[in-house]
């Protein structure tokens, strides 16, 4: 693709929250020094990518800690109906139904014009902890080829007052949009993720 081409497109994303024109540029550097404890415990978020054989659009992992207790920030994390006022970017939600730790869920994330938004159905298995707190879920019927990942919540370094969380997905969305475009789109947003995390978590009581 040519710069001009670029300069064209770069525009029509400049009206998409989670993305900025360097996004589209550039790939979105792995911020390495968020791997170490004293990085994280400051508040650095890591955000790898991992290819995944036979897709265009890599697996996301993202990983931050919170100040709050693992249990603390469970009840977030475990409560899908309530996602569309503790997530970030989603329009609605609902428990569609439970069966002990199985959890069938629909969740539309909302993107804005001109794009659609995406509806999932997942299935999710839900291990309550201590010591590992997760949510792992794959897709059941919605606007995606392939929707699956994983909430993991565990202690922070031996502090049980801290969370250490990890957010993976893959997630394939049913769109004409270039899978370059939407690469960089789900790169640039995932950090979001665990900011909402900790904001929402100290509303809790």
């Amino acid at each position: 693709m040519t710069v001009q081409q670029k300069e064209h497109i770069a525009p029509f994303f400049s009206r998409i929250a989670f993305l900025t024109a360097a996004a589209l540029l550039v790939t979105l550097p792995l911020n390495a020094a968020a791997q170490s404890n004293e990085a994280m415990s400051k508040g650095e978020i890591s955000v790898d990518t991992i290819e995944v054989k036979g897709s265009d659009m890599p697996k996301v992992v993202v990983k931050g800690v919170i100040d709050a207790p693992p249990a603390k920030v469970w009840q977030i994390v475990s409560n899908c109906a309530q996602y569309s006022k503790t997530m970030t970017r989603i329009k609605s939600s609902k428990l569609v139904k439970q069966s002990g730790d199985t959890y069938i869920c629909d969740v539309t994330v909302e993107l804005p014009f001109p794009l659609s938004n995406l509806r999932a159905t997942t299935t999710a298995k839900h291990v309550a902890g201590p010591p590992v707190w997760s949510r792992t879920w794959t897709l059941l019927e919605g606007d995606y080829q392939r929707n699956d990942g994983s909430w993991k919540l565990e202690e922070f370094a031996g502090d049980p007052n801290r969370t250490f969380a990890t957010y993976t997905v893959h997630a394939i969305p049913n769109t004409s949009v270039p899978g370059w475009m939407r690469k960089r789109a789900q790169e640039s947003s995932m950090p979001d993720v665990i900011k909402r995390l900790r904001e929402e978590v100290k509303k809790l009581k």
